[in-house]
């Protein structure tokens, strides 16, 4: 309903969900990008890049030169597949994988969700 009680409190929440939440965002993200580019180590990573709480791996056949992967390899859906069995979606592209946490996403869960994205990309070498 349209009630004036109502309309306000709900206004008072929208306010401090929007305070808290864009200040954790602010606080979290460079930690989420920082994490993620220690995934530039593996050898199928050729780059790892993002912008706030969204993230993209992309694997190459060769690190040096940037050599794409063949398309037939379905290397995100393979990572994919072994992140899902350890708890973790992520969205497959092609070669590339692409996570966009929750805005309340606390460091440690991005330690886990980098652990777990290491560890299948780690699968899907061997």
């Amino acid at each position: 309903t349209s009630h004036p009680v109502g309309c306000a409190v709900a206004l008072k929440n929208l306010d401090l969900l929007e305070e808290s939440v864009l200040a954790h965002t602010q606080a979290v993200a460079p930690y989420f990008q920082a994490q993620l580019k220690t995934l530039e180590e593996l050898p199928l990573v050729g780059e790892v890049r993002g912008v706030g709480l969204m993230g993209c791996v992309e694997c190459v056949a060769d690190r040096e030169s940037k050599d794409p992967l063949q398309l037939d390899k379905d290397v995100g859906k393979r990572i994919d597949a072994h992140c899902h069995e350890l708890g973790l979606l992520v969205r497959p592209l092609i070669n590339m994988c692409v996570m966009s946490p929750p805005l309340i996403i606390t460091r440690e869960q991005i330690d886990d969700m980098v652990a777990i994205l290491r560890e299948g990309i780690s699968r899907t070498m061997d």
